[in-house]
């Protein structure tokens, strides 16, 4: 597959030709930079503007084979003389602003990472010379829009895009990237202080948690597929409570060891639930005796404190019915064999609740939970935090709820769904 190059390496180049150009006169056509994963890049210049105040130029972007949002776009530079020997580095239109601490640059400072403001740095530096200053505007026309489909502006980088790379050079599907990523999240929940972390595979865990709790935006982080990583990373940064809240289409796989949970690696969880569901009726469990107990925290939502059994249909009601009006009889075959032929575990979760035998749920989110702990406990080398699990289905509504997670939830200010 092909490789391609950052938005720090375009910018370093971009800035290297520009100072050529204020120095000589002259803005070259191509110029060679060296990244710090010691490969020589020798990119094209364009967009050039020159007068005997300043000098500019752009870089575009090749992202090679990665599907990278930036590719394509350019990357402009503009330098001019300043008195003394500083190289001022700064972010013009396109290039985003941090406004949340845990990042790499700090409050109010343009998004330009530490490795590419090196790089432009060392390389303006070396055709300047050590006792001339230049300021450098680093801009990209069309920053603002591609920004807005980053993960910028869940991390507080307002305004466009950063300019980012610590080798200079992009490769393809870059896991390590990704990850990177997520973790940039983490460090802000832990900059601005927060002892809590809500992990959520991606955006339905999200979406729900912000639906049901009253809580900041930052203080819930996507972990992908990765939710061994992110759990391991949360536990190395001292949260001393981490809530797991997402679709139990995925969390569900943690229970057969699968940490990792892309589709490529992890295989459908029906078979888990299937088999949860069948050890239970083997063991002669009647449901009933799982924790079915109505929250009593007084800042609930309506529909927890109070459901409605003439309205238990509602979809703002029909988990918490499921748990409370759970049949005393052993499952039947029908409902077996009926959970069999359904191919999606939200199928599984409607015949549940259909059968009135939702609250096995709440088995599966304390497995899940004991199963994290167990992940915690193989090799860490810090103190495990709490844990809590919350099971979403489709629509938003909690299918299931380890007593962790109950309990931090009485504790935390929730909005009413009616």
């Amino acid at each position: 597959m092909k490789f391609g190059y950052t938005t720090g390496s375009c910018a370093t180049a971009a800035a290297k030709a520009a100072a050529i150009g204020l120095l000589q006169g002259v803005i070259p056509d191509e110029i060679e930079i060296n990244t710090p994963a010691g490969i020589t890049l020798r990119l094209k210049i364009t967009d050039k503007q020159l007068s005997d105040s300043f000098a500019g130029c752009a870089v575009q972007k090749d992202a090679g084979d990665d599907p990278d949002v930036t590719h394509g776009c350019k990357v402009h530079a503009r330098i001019e003389r300043i008195f003394g020997d500083a190289i001022e580095i700064d972010g013009g239109e396109g290039v985003g602003r941090v406004t949340k601490p845990g990042l790499q640059v700090p409050i109010g400072h343009a998004a330009i990472n530490p490795v590419p403001r090196r790089m432009i740095e060392h390389a303006v530096r070396a055709v300047i010379g050590k006792n001339n200053g230049a300021k450098v505007v680093i801009s990209v026309p069309n920053g603002r829009v591609l920004g807005e489909k980053t993960f910028n502006p869940k991390l507080g980088i307002l305004g466009g895009i950063s300019i980012i790379g610590t080798t200079g050079i992009v490769r393809p599907m870059s896991e390590d990237a990704f990850k990177a990523s997520l973790l940039c999240g983490l460090d802000i929940a832990r900059g601005i202080g927060y002892e809590t972390v809500i992990l959520v595979p991606g955006s339905l865990g999200e979406r729900s948690i912000l639906n049901l709790a009253d809580i900041p935006k930052d203080q819930i982080i996507q972990t992908s597929n990765f939710v061994g990583f992110m759990l391991n990373t949360a536990g190395e940064r001292r949260f001393k409570k981490i809530i797991l809240a997402g679709h139990p289409g995925k969390l569900a796989k943690l229970l057969r060891g699968d940490f990792h949970t892309h589709s490529a690696v992890s295989r459908p969880a029906n078979d888990i639930l299937i088999d949860i569901i069948k050890q239970h009726a083997q063991n002669g469990d009647q449901m009933s005796e799982i924790r079915c107990q109505k929250p009593e925290a007084k800042n609930l939502p309506v529909e927890i404190q109070s459901p409605d059994p003439i309205n238990k249909h509602d979809e703002n009601r029909n988990a918490y019915d499921g748990h409370t009006n759970d049949k005393s009889h052993p499952l039947s075959d029908a409902m077996f064999n009926s959970l069999k032929e359904v191919t999606t575990i939200e199928g599984m979760l409607e015949l549940l609740q259909e059968y009135g035998k939702l609250s096995i749920m709440n088995k599966i989110a304390e497995m899940i939970e004991t199963k994290v702990y167990a992940f915690y406990k193989d090799g860490q080398q810090f103190s495990p935090p709490e844990v809590g699990v919350i099971l979403f289905n489709m629509k938003g509504v909690i299918t299931g709820i380890s007593d962790s997670a109950q309990s931090w939830l009485n504790q935390t200010k929730t909005k009413s769904l009616l």
